[in-house]
């Protein structure tokens, strides 16, 4: 039978409890974080695409107003391999990917419009995500200066 002194139990408990929040910060916390920040560049990159559309679409239409009535935009179109085939466009509806893979004809006025409304909620998604994984950061900070008061420093 082995007794302990009542510092080693002590420096032991400390030391069990410093172990916790290491876990507690590593295994939980961070994963976290990662996570946040993971779903924030998701959200950041569907936003930078959102307004790619709206840039296109908005230089679509000063071309169509550049063009005489009646004649086609002429362009090229990679149809893969960097083989180039020439085509028409019509640059009156565009095709914008509402999600899942479907397309939908929209006007220009209603491209644009589908665009500010999606960029809208997404850079709220986005705020959400920051505030979140600011909270998050300031756990991990509460959690270190727990540890520091555990070990008496």
């Amino acid at each position: 039978m082995s007794f302990s002194s009542p510092s080693q139990s002590n420096t032991q408990s400390v030391e069990q409890n410093v172990a916790k929040f290491e876990t507690f910060i590593n295994d939980v916390l961070k994963d976290s974080l990662k996570q946040i920040s993971a779903a924030l560049d998701v959200i950041n990159e569907q936003i930078s695409e959102l307004e790619a559309v709206r840039n296109t679409v908005e230089t679509m239409c000063m071309l169509e107003s550049e063009l005489p009535a009646g004649k086609p935009l002429k362009t090229r179109v990679n149809v893969g391999c960097d083989y180039f085939m020439q085509a028409n466009a019509d640059i009156r509806t565009f095709l914008v990917c509402v999600g899942l893979n479907y397309y939908v004809e929209y006007t220009k006025d209603e491209t644009l419009a589908h665009v500010q409304i999606r960029s809208k909620l997404l850079k709220e998604r986005a705020d959400e995500l920051r505030d979140k994984g600011a909270r998050v950061r300031s756990q991990i900070t509460l959690a270190l200066h727990c540890i520091q008061e555990v070990q008496g420093l």
